[in-house]
């Protein structure tokens, strides 16, 4: 099911304009990588596979609007230990392709289970930050015989409510300063991210795609998970939260999680905000990596 050749979507300009971005920010990528598509029933599902071919299966699910590049300061430690796949997220700034996004939440687990069979994962350890976080989780609840364990970073929403701030932010990011004034608030001077990642950021604000950009659904996304999913997971779960975190309180999330979820391991991490990977890369490199070798 793999399509190794580029595909070349019939892109607007701001999507040709993103598309370059996007590859610009593989050059930041500091490991050797395969970059292609496989097919699934909702669309061509953009993949970047780094590390050892015969080494177990590690999934990386990006933040919203970040895209699979966001992992450079993550990658060389875990597909050192793992051949990694880290998945552009259907439907959302990427270079996946959707055709037919349904956006449920049943949907998305349906997706990755066909991206699953197409690279032939039969269980697979999973990283996700963000909205990568919330898939996690989803897909976690709906087929945990093929997750091994989980380090769920930052998630959005899915213990916890979005603060109101952060609709506000997000909501302005196509206006005038918006792009600068979101990172100032979620990042604030903790961490200058890379000005070629900024500009593929920048550039997947501004690329005007319906496809890409599905309507809230009662049962999609974001999604607050409830007590009775949460005392259900089977898997061993990592959740890390920055102690800067502004998108909710990371204490009221952490709690939670911790009373509900079976056996989880949490933990608050110091000088880290949101994008926890890319501020605090080595710890937590180490920590999931610990994490998964137990």
């Amino acid at each position: 099911m793999s399509n190794h050749s580029p595909i070349t979507p019939n892109l607007s300009d701001s999507g040709i304009r993103y598309f370059q971005a996007y590859e610009e920010s593989l050059g930041l990528w500091p490991v050797h990588y395969k970059a292609f598509y496989v097919s699934t029933r909702f669309g061509q599902t953009h993949i970047i596979a780094s590390g050892p071919e015969d080494a177990p299966p590690l999934v990386l699910l990006h933040g919203a609007l970040f895209s699979s590049t966001m992992w450079y300061p993550n990658i060389t430690d875990w597909s050192s230990k793992y051949r990694t796949y880290a998945i552009d997220i259907i439907g959302d700034m990427n270079k996946s392709i959707p055709a037919d996004l349904c956006g449920t939440r049943a949907g998305y687990a349906e997706w990755l289970l066909d991206v699953f069979d197409a690279l032939e994962i039969e269980k697979s350890h999973m990283i996700g930050l963000s909205l990568g976080g919330l898939h996690t989780m989803n897909f976690i609840l709906r087929a945990s015989e093929r997750v091994e364990s989980a380090a769920i970073l930052s998630p959005a929403e899915t213990f916890f409510p979005f603060h109101h701030d952060f609709y506000q932010y997000a909501l302005s990011l196509a206006e005038a300063d918006g792009v600068e004034n979101f990172l100032k608030w979620m990042m604030a001077d903790r961490n200058l991210l890379h000005p070629i990642f900024v500009e593929q950021f920048h550039t997947g604000v501004m690329w005007q795609d319906r496809s890409r950009q599905p309507k809230p659904k009662a049962d999609g996304f974001p999604y607050v998970f409830t007590d009775d999913e949460l005392r259900s997971v089977k898997v061993p779960i990592l959740l890390l939260l920055g102690e800067h975190e502004v998108i909710y309180d990371p204490q009221s999330a952490l709690h939670r999680a911790s009373a509900l979820v079976p056996g989880m391991e949490a933990e608050i991490i110091k000088q880290a905000g949101h994008v926890l990977s890319m501020e605090q890369p080595q710890y937590v490199n180490e920590r999931v990596l610990d994490f998964f070798s137990k």
